[in-house]
């Protein structure tokens, strides 16, 4: 009983202690036995830019390179850490062009199918291995290089293989001074360098070069600008611009304008020696951090309502001078056209200016200052029009005064005073229009003149014509004019069509009068109209005798006609005139 006892305990232990053996978590292993907590010890360098290109460069110490064997000119070690194409670059020079002789080695190219040792950068492959997958993104990949005295160069990757991944023996072996890390594509990388964990700790460094005078003069500056802060002795801005297109949106009522921008401004702060910098006298740089005024369209519309100074150069003179020039500065401000006489408009658009009050600063006392010394228009220059309007003039002028206030964008109140507006006078060009809208009228009413001296279907086909031309011209009209109000020239084509329509109806009347007149008798008054030689004097009729007295006595409505005929003439040559008065033709 005792040993069945022992037995089933003996069981029970090992049954149990195989049970923890089985549900305890495994052990992880890294691929190439390398942690990321021995990465902490290494320098580290990444590549987050896509497209294949050497952008940084690391000097290579091959005199206290800690690792190099007997026989060995360079020993080097790399971890990395992506998905494919390691680009490793061994040159001479930290300034490779396309065709130099270099060392390019490549581990996971081919989307990590093979690897690769080139001559020059993307071409000429010396040696090649097929094996796959040897980079990850989630364990790091050691690479090591070896160049002997015997012009052989190897590639390891310790916990691969213990044989190179690739080898090429050079015959012109290179002496490597620089090396260089990149990847292809879109594919990102990150390199670790500098390891102590294994010894690798005094290989490269990072390439630095003495700074330039430039560079300098730039840190100079920039600490002299005291965190971009407003000079304390400036209190206005003078500027100039020179105009180069107007273009106006008459249906939108915009003006969008053109200009080059010019503000200079004194910062003693910023004065330099020109002796201490390379005798220079001016400076520009993209880095430079001086204080900027910021500056908006108050009358700003669509893209030009917020700042306006996105985009400038910026330069520094020795005597504290700073200049700021926009080229091609476009805005787009509200302009209403108020004169009401289309197409002989003459209005003026103005581009209101003012700068913006910064938080920490004084900015709101500056004044913007004309300088009136430059032209607005440069010399044998023309500002273009591609709108359709004639530039005439410009000024300048200021918009308000103390007592006249704004808000800003972070609803600050801020006086007005020292805002200035740019004043532009421009007028269409009539004369287009005039030829296109007034010679068909004019037409038409010689037309209808003429309508009066013939008979039958020639005198209504020219009535028809006029008829024709007016309405066509009335809805071109609707295309150009503003539809705010009525143009006087749409009130004459309006008067034109009116009569074009009476002188019709007119001809009808006529032609029943002529040839089916009434069978009733003529009242006496109408006959003693019609034999008045005054008003026949008046119309350009003959004289009435006494065959045409008898003649009017038998057949009234024929002369009826005529007498209608000719005072409708004179009324017509009267209207057309007073038309011709009023729309300014």
């Amino acid at each position: 009983m005792c040993h069945n006892s022992s037995w089933l305990i003996k069981c029970s232990v090992a049954l149990a202690f195989y049970s923890c053996l089985c549900l305890a978590p495994p052990i992880a292993h890294c691929k190439y036995n390398v942690s990321f907590a021995q990465l902490d010890s290494c320098e580290s360098y990444s590549i987050r830019d896509a497209g294949y290109a050497y952008r940084d460069f690391f000097m290579v110490h091959s005199l206290d390179n800690n690792k190099a064997k007997a026989g060995e000119r360079l020993h080097l070690k790399f971890y990395v850490l992506t998905t494919m194409d390691a680009h490793i670059l061994l040159s001479v020079t930290n300034h490779v062009r396309p065709n130099d002789r270099v060392y390019e080695i490549v581990i996971g190219a081919g989307g990590n199918t093979f690897s690769a040792i080139r001559t020059a950068m993307g071409v000429r492959r010396v040696s090649t291995n097929q094996d796959r997958n040897l980079l990850s993104l989630y364990e790091p990949t050691p690479i090591e290089i070896v160049q002997t005295q015997n012009a052989e160069l190897f590639v390891y990757i310790p916990g691969f293989k213990k044989e190179p991944l690739l080898q090429f023996i050079d015959a012109s072996a290179l002496t490597i001074n620089y090396i260089s890390f990149s990847s292809f594509g879109t594919n990102t990388a990150r390199w670790f360098y500098d390891c102590g964990f294994d010894g690798f700790d005094k290989e490269i460094s990072a390439d630095v070069k003495a700074p330039t005078v430039e560079q300098k003069l730039l840190a100079q500056i920039n600490l002299q600008a005291e965190n971009a802060s407003l000079p304390s002795n400036l209190s206005s801005l003078p500027f100039h611009f020179q105009a180069r297109s107007l273009a106006y949106e008459m249906t939108n009522s915009l003006l969008r304008t053109r200009m080059h921008f010019m503000m200079h401004w004194q910062d003693d702060r910023l004065r330099w020696n020109p002796a201490d910098y390379g005798y220079l006298e001016s400076f520009e740089h993209r880095d430079l951090q001086v204080w900027t005024p910021h500056m908006r369209v108050l009358n700003g519309a669509l893209d030009s309502m917020d700042e306006v100074l996105r985009s400038y150069e910026l330069r520094v003179f020795s005597n504290g001078n700073v200049t700021l020039y926009v080229n091609n500065l476009q805005l787009t401000s509200w302009c209403v056209d108020s004169a009401r006489n289309w197409p002989k408009e003459r209005v003026t658009c103005d581009i209101e200016l003012g700068l913006i009050g910064q938080k920490g600063d004084n900015q709101v006392n500056l004044a913007l200052i004309y300088d009136q010394k430059h032209s607005p228009v440069a010399p044998n220059e023309h500002v273009n029009t591609p709108s359709g309007w004639t530039f005439l003039d410009i000024s300048v002028v200021q918009v308000g005064n103390d007592s006249v206030n704004r808000y800003t964008q972070k609803s600050m109140l801020q006086t007005m005073a020292g805002d200035v507006a740019i004043e532009f006078t421009i007028q269409r060009n009539s004369s287009f229009y005039m030829t296109v809208f007034y010679v068909p009228l004019i037409a038409c009413q010689i037309f209808l003149i003429l309508s009066f001296v013939l008979r039958s279907s020639r005198r209504s086909a020219l009535i028809l014509l006029a008829l024709l031309i007016t309405a066509w011209g009335m809805m071109y009209l609707t295309r150009h004019a503003s539809p705010h109000y009525v143009p006087p020239i749409m009130s004459a084509y309006k008067v034109v069509m009116i009569t074009t329509s009476y002188c019709y109806i007119l001809h009808i009347c006529l032609l029943w009068l002529e040839l089916f007149p009434p069978r009733a008798k003529a009242p006496d008054c109408l006959a003693a109209v019609i034999n008045c030689n005054i008003l026949r004097c008046i119309l350009g009729l003959r004289l009435a005798d006494a065959n045409d007295f008898c003649d009017i006595q038998e057949k009234p409505w024929p002369h009826l006609a005529k007498i209608l005929n000719n005072l409708s003439s004179v009324v017509v040559i009267v209207i057309f005139a007073v038309v011709n008065i009023t729309s300014g033709l």
